[in-house]
């Protein structure tokens, strides 16, 4: 009966570490920090002006963020490194369920928009997984 007692108790131990893992809510960076300089066609900063990021992990969340900052003389804003908490539980159902449900996106995304009225977006200006996030953003002058 020991024998019996002690392989219940290491089993009870085994599945109360486990829960703890797949439900603990861990912490992951969704976007590091980011610079970016925005510019007109000739390379003139814009300052002043608007910038939008946007961000989601779509393997924990099921809602997007955004934040407006305005960039500075030299044309620059900084947005902060963003981070979320998910349970590694969430983030494996969410991963399965973005794979099997067709348009839906998957892993961490980023953007920001230019929020200059008499311009458009015209370089690169999302964060790619596992690329370096855009330094720079070129707008052109609407015609």
């Amino acid at each position: 009966m020991p024998g019996f007692r002690r392989k219940k108790a290491t089993l009870i131990l085994l599945v109360v570490f486990a829960l703890v893992v797949l439900l603990y809510p861990s912490q992951m960076i969704v976007v590091p920090q980011w610079r970016v300089r925005v510019v007109d066609e000739s390379g003139t900063p814009l300052a002043n002006t608007g910038v939008r990021e946007t961000w989601q992990h779509y393997d924990a969340e099921s809602t997007g963020h955004e934040e407006d900052l305005v960039t500075d003389q030299e044309g620059y804003v900084t947005f902060p490194e963003r981070k979320i908490r998910a349970p590694l539980a969430v983030r494996i159902v969410r991963r399965i369920v973005n794979k099997v449900v067709p348009h839906r996106g998957s892993g961490p995304d980023a953007f920001v928009i230019v929020l200059a009225p008499d311009y458009d977006t015209w370089s690169n200006n999302s964060a790619l997984p596992g690329q370096p996030l855009p330094t720079h953003i070129v707008v052109k002058k609407n015609r």
